[in-house]
C-alpha cells in the first residue's frame, strides 16, 4: 500500500484560475518527502487537499488507500499536521495543550499522559510544560506544535518548514526524531521547506511544483538523469592529456563529465600512463539546488 498517492489533482478557487494543474505522483510508507517550490507554487494547497481541508475541483488522491474526498475524517485520524506557525491555545500550558489535543483523537488518560510525557521530554518541553505557551519563545512553539502533530501517533505526518527558529541544536534533535519516525516507524513524512541544504541531508525523494504545474518527482538520482545532469570527476595536477576529455580550470585542475563511478579508474590510469601527474581527485555531484534550479527555471534537455 502507498503512503500516498496523487492522481491528476487540480483546485481552482475562483473556477478559472486553476492554482494546481493535473499534479500526480506516488510516495511509499516510510520516505521523507521534500515538496519544493517558490511561494505561491501550490504547496499549501496540495496540502490542505491531502489533509482533507479543502476538495479537489478535479482528480483524486488516497492516504494509505484511503479516498480523501469520502474519508476527510478517517484520513484527520491518520494524519499529523504541523503547519510554518504554531498552532495551539496560548492561554494553556505545553502539557494542556497536548493533553486537550490528544483527547479529540480519543486516546485513554493513562497513555496519552505517558505519551505526552515522552513528547515533552524528546523535544526538550519538559521543564516547561508547566509554562503558558504565551510565554514561550518562538522556537519552543515550534516544538509543542510538532508535539502536537505527533501526539496521536500519526502514520502521515506533514510538516511546514519544521526547523524554522529553532537553534542548531534543537533543530538537529528535531531532524533524528523525524528520521528515526521514518525509519522506525514507517511513518510517511511530506514536508515544505525552502531550506534546500536542510531538503537534501533528509529527504529522500522530492518533489518540485511550479505555478500549480509538478514540475519533476523522484529521487535525486531520477532527477538529475531526467534532466541529464551528470557528475564531474576534479583532477588537480599537471601535463594533463586533453585527449581524455578534460576541462582546464584554475590552479592546475581538470574538470569531466562523467556518468558513472565505474569510469574513474579507467581514466585515472590512461591519465597517468600518457605521462599526467596526479595530486588530487575528487567527484563533484550537483547539489539539490542546482536541481531545483534547472526544474523551475525550465532549463532544456539537450
Amino acid at each position: 500500500m502507498k503512503g500516498i498517492v496523487v492522481e491528476n489533482l487540480t483546485k481552482s478557487y475562483d473556477g478559472i484560475v486553476n492554482v494546481l494543474k493535473n499534479i500526480s505522483f506516488e510516495v511509499e510508507q516510510g520516505v521523507i518527502v521534500g515538496f519544493l517550490g517558490p511561494n505561491g507554487s501550490g504547496k499549501t494547497t496540495t496540502i490542505r487537499i491531502l489533509n482533507g481541508i479543502l476538495k479537489p475541483t478535479s482528480g483524486n488522491a488516497e492516504i494509505l488507500g484511503k479516498d480523501i474526498i469520502n474519508n476527510g475524517g478517517e484520513i484527520r485520524k491518520i494524519c499529523g499536521v504541523m503547519t510554518e506557525t504554531a498552532a495551539c491555545y496560548e492561554n494553556l500550558t505545553g502539557e494542556e495543550n497536548l493533553m486537550f489535543f490528544g483527547s479529540l483523537h480519543d486516546i485513554s488518560g493513562k497513555i496519552l499522559k505517558e505519551r505526552v510525557q515522552n513528547l515533552l521530554k524528546k523535544l526538550e518541553l519538559f521543564e516547561h510544560k508547566d509554562k503558558k505557551v504565551r510565554e514561550y519563545s518562538t522556537g519552543m512553539k515550534k516544538r509543542i506544535s510538532l508535539a502536537i502533530a505527533l501526539v496521536h501517533n500519526p502514520k502521515v505526518l506533514f510538516l511546514d518548514e519544521p526547523t524554522s527558529g529553532l537553534d542548531p541544536e534543537t533543530a538537529q534533535n528535531v531532524t533524528g526524531l523525524i528520521k528515526n519516525m521514518a525509519r522506525d516507524s514507517g511513518t510517511t513524512i511530506f514536508m515544505c521547506t525552502h531550506q534546500l541544504r536542510y531538503a537534501e541531508d533528509i529527504c529522500s525523494k522530492y518533489g518540485f511544483i511550479g505555478k500549480g504545474t509538478m514540475l519533476g518527482f523522484g529521487s535525486f538520482e531520477e532527477l538529475a538523469k531526467a534532466k541529464k545532469i551528470n557528475n564531474h570527476l576534479v583532477i588537480r595536477g599537471f601535463n594533463i592529456s586533453s585527449e581524455l576529455g578534460f576541462s582546464k580550470g584554475l590552479n592546475d585542475t581538470y574538470k569531466k563529465e562523467i556518468v558513472s563511478e565505474e569510469e574513474i579508474p579507467e581514466i585515472l590510469y590512461k591519465a597517468v600512463n600518457s605521462g599526467g601527474r596526479i595530486y588530487e581527485v575528487k567527484k563533484s555531484m550537483c547539489s539539490l539546488e542546482d536541481l531545483y534550479f534547472s526544474y523551475t527555471r525550465g532549463d532544456k534537455i539537450e
